[in-house]
């Protein structure tokens, strides 16, 4: 499941104490500034090895937004088989 591996990523990297879901926003619920972003982005490319363009990266405002473009890929991957 693609939320619980980015929860432990998020569990490594930030304090936070409510729920995490799709509606949790990176910035205002998790408290992600300029700098924690990209070393997050990072962890979960790690993580699903997959590339997160900076188009992407920039789109991101929500766990559901990350959760969308990782399901994008693993789609396209199944397609392509």
């Amino acid at each position: 499941m693609i939320l619980a591996r980015i929860k432990v990523i998020i569990d490594e990297q930030f304090i936070y104490e409510g729920e995490l879901n799709e509606h949790t926003r990176v910035i205002d619920d998790l408290g992600a500034d300029s700098f924690d972003i990209p070393v997050m982005v990072n962890a979960i490319e790690d993580e699903f090895r997959e590339t997160i363009s900076d188009e992407e990266l920039f789109r991101i405002r929500t766990i559901g937004d990350i959760i969308e473009i990782i399901e994008g890929r693993q789609k396209a991957l199944e397609e392509d088989k």
